[in-house]
């Protein structure tokens, strides 16, 4: 079993490499490329855990150092001090960011949002009595950073639901802190992603329900997150990064088919138990770059006030 195992792995390696190297001139492949990435260690951000562990950047002649960050607004700015090449972060965030003048650009697509399969959820307390966005006035939503993806989305299916948004407070709070809050009723609800939705809204000593899936006001799919780094090291490492591109959608298309094994590869990265991550919905990886997939995040962000003004999605993404 063990051998049959190995020789899987091997054979998918060989297969990643390959369809990697369709998309790098011989140069490339023959040099080794240093690439400080940055992650989070979930399952939205996991692509270059999964890519380091089964050996898909080295076959492809990449020399990669994976490093692990709290969230996506850290690695953009460890990507803007230049302490990372880089990341994988959210439209809001990395719009901001140009808009303050620093020159990210988006490279490759990553985590896509599929409503059939949704990764968050607004929840509140099992036996709270709030059952609309309108029960929600009055009261506090925690959030993980108030001007993002999550706080956006939230504000977007209240206003959608008919509540009155001068009437709902916001709080950042962490992940792993929301269902305490929740729990104790320091806020009403909150914004929570996998694993933690998963583990306190999906079994049988679950105290929290949810609510609402906000991310659906967005739209039924999009980007979560992009693939990014800045405008000058893209253009220093072009070669390099064409060979990156063909090993995030190698590994993309391999993580999207293959949900036990990057389960345990995802454990070995994050500390989470492998069953936990089993047992949760699953995030599905983009294969291409589509701003169509983009826009509409910018779109709420900025009638929400998350953005300082109007943005196309195709002023963050890098010309070939």
């Amino acid at each position: 079993m063990a051998l049959t195992i190995l020789a899987r792995r091997r054979a998918l390696v060989l297969a990643m490499a390959g369809a990697a190297a369709a998309f790098a001139p011989a140069a490339v492949q023959a040099q080794a490329a240093t690439i400080r990435i940055g992650q989070n260690a979930n399952d939205a951000f996991g692509e270059g855990f999964y890519a380091a562990d089964l050996g898909s950047f080295k076959a492809a002649g990449l020399n990669v150092e994976v490093s692990t960050f709290p969230n996506g607004a850290a690695q953009a700015a460890a990507c803007a001090g230049g302490a990372i090449d880089v990341g994988l972060g959210e439209a809001t965030e990395l719009a901001n960011g140009i808009a303050r003048g620093l020159p990210f650009a988006v490279f490759a697509g990553g985590t896509l949002y599929d409503s059939a399969a949704p990764i968050s959820a607004l929840c509140v307390a099992m036996q709270s009595p709030i059952r609309s966005a309108k029960d929600f006035e009055g009261q506090a939503i925690a959030v993980p950073a108030l001007i993002s993806l999550s706080s956006m989305a939230v504000k977007g299916w209240l206003v959608k639901n008919g509540a009155d948004l001068t009437k709902v407070r916001f709080i950042e709070l962490t992940q792993a802190a929301m269902t305490a809050g929740v729990e104790r009723g320091t806020v009403a609800a909150a914004h929570i992603g996998e694993p933690q939705l998963s583990a306190f809204t999906a079994t049988s000593t679950a105290t929290l329900r949810r609510i609402a899936t906000p991310y659906d006001a967005i739209g039924k799919q999009f980007l979560v997150n992009e693939w990014f780094a800045t405008r000058d090291w893209l253009a220093a490492n072009a070669a390099t990064v064409k060979t990156l591109v063909g090993v995030i959608y190698a590994t993309a298309r391999w993580a999207n088919a293959h949900h036990d094994e990057s389960a345990a590869i995802l454990s070995k990265y994050s500390r989470i138990d492998v069953d936990r991550i089993r047992g949760m919905n699953r995030a599905r990886y983009a294969t291409a770059l589509d701003p169509r997939m983009i826009q509409p995040v910018l779109n709420l962000a900025y009638t929400y006030g998350g953005l300082p003004r109007h943005f196309d999605a195709a002023e963050l993404i890098a010309r070939s």
